[in-house]
């Protein structure tokens, strides 16, 4: 008499997963939105400050005398457009204040630069100097 015995089941145990990956993972995604969400603060500040230096008085009436003027039309063209980018600074306080700005304005015909330098005392401007650089180096004079 012969006795089977049955073979035992063979059980496999799976190896543990590690959860580094998934920790990078978490870690990496949390910076990545850190990133962005102070990415967009940022180019949300930026965006403030150029709407503000642009809804200044020097910056609109420099750019209000640089697209009606004769000269300046007749050289560019029409219409005529002020870039995104404004350079300089202008500080104001209280009744008094100072601005020194440049920015870029173009038309179908060519492009040139605006600068603006200008003194608040009480509520009205004083401008030193308004003009517009167009090519290499003809001065259209704003105050004129």
């Amino acid at each position: 008499m012969s006795i089977e015995v049955a073979p035992e089941p063979v059980t496999q145990v799976a190896p543990q997963k590690s959860k580094t990956g998934c920790i990078l993972l978490g870690l990496g995604g949390g910076c990545l939105i850190a990133i962005l969400a102070c990415g967009g603060f940022g180019a949300l500040g930026v965006f403030g400050l150029f709407t503000a230096i642009k809804s200044s008085d020097p910056y609109t009436e420099s750019l209000d005398r640089a697209t009606s003027n004769a000269e300046v039309m007749a050289e560019l063209g029409q219409p005529i457009e002020a870039s995104f980018m404004v350079q300089g600074n202008i500080n104001i306080e209280n009744d008094s204040g100072k601005a020194d700005l440049n920015y870029s304005i173009s038309g179908p015909n060519g492009s040139g630069h605006v600068h603006v330098r200008g003194n608040k005392a009480g509520h009205a401007w004083d401008y030193e100097k308004m003009d517009v650089t167009i090519g290499q180096g003809k001065v259209i004079d704003l105050l004129e």
